[in-house]
């Protein structure tokens, strides 16, 4: 009964190594895949990831008293440096 009770043991060991290992190679994989193909397209792969500070809080939209409306004005541009250094004192 203890040899029984000790191969089961090292069975369910073993068991759940095999299925740790194959999630570590299945997202390794998943890894290069989303790099390989940043590097075909070009693009920076999105992984962003957002986490919500507090789940159970209530989503709402956002109030219409927050929006400031802004008059734009058009800015000139700067005129541009003289080349010359500046005088030594």
């Amino acid at each position: 009964m203890r040899l029984l009770s000790s191969l089961i043991r090292v069975l369910i060991i073993a068991a759940g190594a095999v299925v740790g290992l194959g999630l570590f190679l299945l997202a390794v994989l998943a890894f290069v895949g989303f790099l390989l193909a940043s590097l075909l397209t070009g693009r920076k792969p999105n992984l962003q990831f957002r986490v919500n500070k507090n789940p159970w809080a209530q989503h709402r939209p956002p109030a219409a008293e927050d929006v400031v409306d802004i008059e734009a004005r058009e800015i000139k541009d700067a005129p541009p440096l003289p080349l010359q250094p500046p005088p030594q004192r």
